[in-house]
C-alpha cells in the first residue's frame, strides 16, 4: 500500500470499490457472492479482533465513533453527572456512541462501525506513529458527524477514505448492481406508478437488503451511476 508523507494511503475515487473488495475478500468473502447485510460487528470482533464498546462520547453526539490505536486514557461524557470523564482503554477498542440508535437508525450505527474498521485496516500506521508523541492519552481517531466532501488535510483525507470505503463495504458494487437490476425488473412492470415512486420503492428495498439508511442507498445508486 502506497503512503504519502503524512502516512495516509494513496487511494483515489476510482480505487474505492477495489479497496472495499479487498477488505471483504480478506474478512468476509461471502459478501462478494450475494446481496446481503454484511455482518459488520461479527467482522470487527471475530475476524479483526476488535472490542466494541457503546458509550456516550460527547455531550451533543457530535462524535459518532472512535477507534483506539494505543493503550491510554480517552475523554468521554457522563450523562448522569453531565461532566466529561476519563476512562482507560486498550488498543483495538472501537467506541460507538450509545445514543446513536436514538438519533438515527440501524444503518447509521452499522456505517459507524464499518467506518472505524476501515481506519483500523488502512490508517493504523499513521495513528500508531502519532501515539509516540503522547504516551498518557490513547491515540484515537474520532468519527465526526460532519463529512469531509472536499478533503485537503491528512485528517480530512483519512475521513474521506473511511466514509467512501465503508459505503462500498456495506454495499459491494457488483452485489448492489445485481440487486438494483433485480428490483428494477420487479417494479418497472407495475403500471400507473411514476418513475419517482418506483425509484423510492427500489431505494427502500436496497436499504433493507443491505441494512443501510435510505440516504446511503440513494447515494450509492448515484455513485455507481445506476439509472432507475
Amino acid at each position: 500500500m502506497n503512503l504519502n508523507n503524512d502516512l495516509v494511503p494513496i487511494i483515489r475515487k476510482g480505487g474505492i470499490d477495489k479497496e472495499a473488495a479487498k477488505f471483504l475478500q480478506k474478512y468476509y468473502p461471502q459478501g462478494l457472492k450475494e446481496p446481503m447485510a454484511i455482518p459488520v460487528e461479527d467482522i470487527a470482533e471475530l475476524k479483526m479482533g476488535l472490542e466494541i464498546d457503546y458509550v456516550n462520547i460527547d455531550r451533543n453526539c457530535d462524535t459518532l465513533g472512535m477507534m483506539i490505536f494505543s493503550d491510554g486514557c480517552v475523554e468521554l461524557y457522563d450523562k448522569d453527572t453531565q461532566q466529561n470523564i476519563v476512562r482507560q482503554y486498550k488498543k483495538g477498542t472501537l467506541l460507538v456512541e450509545s445514543d446513536l440508535s436514538e438519533i438515527a437508525n440501524r444503518g447509521r450505527e452499522r456505517f459507524t462501525v464499518t467506518h472505524k474498521m476501515v481506519h483500523w485496516d488502512k490508517h493504523q500506521l499513521r495513528f500508531m506513529t502519532l501515539s509516540y508523541k503522547d504516551k498518557a492519552m490513547a491515540k484515537a481517531c474520532r468519527c465526526p458527524k460532519q463529512k469531509a466532501y472536499k478533503p485537503k488535510t491528512a485528517d480530512e483525507w483519512i475521513e474521506w477514505q473511511a466514509d467512501n470505503i465503508a459505503a462500498a463495504i456495506l454495499m459491494p458494487a457488483e452485489m448492489f448492481r445485481i440487486k438494483a437490476e433485480e428490483l428494477r425488473g420487479k417494479y418497472c412492470r407495475l403500471k400507473g406508478i411514476s418513475q419517482s415512486i418506483i425509484k423510492d420503492l427500489i431505494i427502500d428495498e436496497l436499504a433493507s437488503t443491505f441494512e443501510v439508511s435510505k440516504q446511503a442507498a440513494g447515494i450509492r445508486l448515484n455513485t455507481l451511476e445506476i439509472s432507475m
